[in-house]
């Protein structure tokens, strides 16, 4: 004998939610996918601010650490002072290349890695002017042309700089030097203060 299962009146499924949910996500999709949407400005300023600024302090700490090491080792007599304890190349040098003289011909960066660009940026570059007063700095810039028009660019890089002593143009106080008007958007890390005029390339 066959029995006939009855349903509740209320029984079935809820459509109503299932389709508020997808068209969330959906919504959700759409700002996503959007390059101008503030998600993505966001997303993308908090990635720059973070990868540079780490990076800015990563390399001046090295080549801080790389002087340090010599001061100490001319210290105890095992090599030979010299009036320079910096790395000093000829002319801009990238901060990849950079060797550790004159404690010897080795890279600066050793068993330290020195992680790849921020997305977006160009390598960073070295130059040591100090013999004519114009200082030691590293720095680096958009690849993308026209980079002040692209506020994920400006408000990223205006972050990173407000992590150190900043200001818009060269200052004997600060560490770093980023106009969020410049066109060239350059972000300079100052490792040491020019004694005359400063080095063009460490202005923004």
């Amino acid at each position: 004998m066959s029995h006939k299962q009855k349903f509740s009146p209320d029984a079935g499924i809820a459509i109503g939610p299932i389709l508020f949910v997808i068209a969330i996500l959906a919504l959700l999709a759409a700002v996503m996918a959007s390059g101008n949407s503030d998600f993505q400005v966001a997303s993308g300023a908090d990635r720059i601010s973070a990868d540079v600024a780490a990076q800015a302090s990563l390399i001046r700490g090295t080549i801080n650490q790389c002087n340090m090491q010599y001061v100490i080792a001319a210290s105890t007599g095992s090599v030979s002072p010299v009036t320079d304890t910096y790395p000093s190349p000829t002319g801009v040098t990238p901060v990849s290349a950079l060797t550790c003289n004159p404690m010897g011909s080795g890279s600066l960066w050793g068993a330290i890695l020195l992680p790849p660009p921020t997305q977006g940026f160009n390598v960073w570059n070295y130059i040591d002017d100090s013999a004519n007063g114009g200082g030691r700095c590293i720095w680096t810039s958009p690849t993308t042309s026209n980079p002040s028009t692209v506020t994920s660019i400006t408000v990223g890089l205006t972050h990173a700089a407000a992590k150190f002593n900043s200001s818009t143009s060269f200052s004997s106080s600060s560490e770093v030097i980023y106009n969020p008007a410049s066109s060239s958007q350059k972000f300079v890390v100052w490792i040491t203060m020019p004694t005359g005029t400063a080095n063009s390339n460490c202005l923004p």
